[in-house]
């Protein structure tokens, strides 16, 4: 395992644990006190993985996030404060994939992170052809996605909830089932999160985002990509 883990906290006792923990399962981990120093390291690291605090001295975790997103689609944990459930919404909407409260469990915390690792092919089982659709073109290998030949900038979980409709068009999924299906730890990803990761990627696939072509409205229901004609 040679993995690399950005913690991003101004709790230096809490970065102390947490890199103990995730250092003794063979993470390569890297701390960062602040929001800028995260995004210098950002910068000249190749990270895989990055636990964002948002309560953070210079620059809140949520600047920092957007910043990262602008050039990066690097997996996003973010620790938010228990009884904030607005921050876990706007966390999505700037493209984080993950969310635990603070105080947490170092063993939930593990969990999640092996769990999204996993889950966006690090662990680098099996091949898949690409998947076409209208204008789109996805590549579940390479990670890639491109519209009419442009490539498009998604974050993971945008990724893959394309990718899970794209491969059965027509089909309806619930957001019960796209939650399940793209889930990184227990309790994640509410339904009504599902719709604003929804919004988002249709802001990016869709020719005009407000009469979507490519992910239809189930109503009632959920969502599904449209059948090929």
């Amino acid at each position: 395992m040679d993995e690399t883990i950005l913690l991003v906290d101004d709790d230096a006792a809490l970065l102390e644990v947490t890199s103990i923990v995730l250092a003794s399962e063979g993470y390569r981990v890297l701390t960062a006190e602040d929001g800028i120093e995260a995004l210098r390291i950002l910068g000249r690291e190749g990270l895989d993985l990055v636990v964002l605090d948002i309560m953070l001295p210079r620059m809140s975790g949520f600047e920092v996030l957007k910043k990262m997103r602008e050039h990066s689609d690097v997996p996003v944990v973010l620790l938010t404060a228990k009884s904030q459930s607005v921050d876990k919404v706007v966390g999505l909407e700037l493209g984080a994939d993950d969310y635990i409260t603070k105080p947490f469990d170092t063993k939930e915390l593990l969990a999640r992170i092996k769990a999204i690792l996993r889950r966006f092919g690090q662990d680098g089982r099996g091949r898949e052809g690409l998947l076409r659709l209208g204008p789109l073109e996805l590549d579940p290998n390479g990670y890639t996605v491109s519209r009419s030949g442009e490539a498009l900038d998604l974050t993971p979980t945008e990724f893959k909830i394309l990718a899970l409709l794209m491969r059965r068009p027509g089909q309806a999924f619930t957001r019960a089932q796209i939650s399940e299906a793209v889930s990184t730890g227990s309790h994640y990803l509410a339904s009504r999160y599902i719709d604003v990761h929804i919004s988002r990627l249709r802001a990016k696939v869709e020719r005009d985002p407000s009469r979507p072509e490519i992910i239809q409205t189930v109503p009632s229901v959920g969502y599904r990509a449209a059948r090929p004609v």
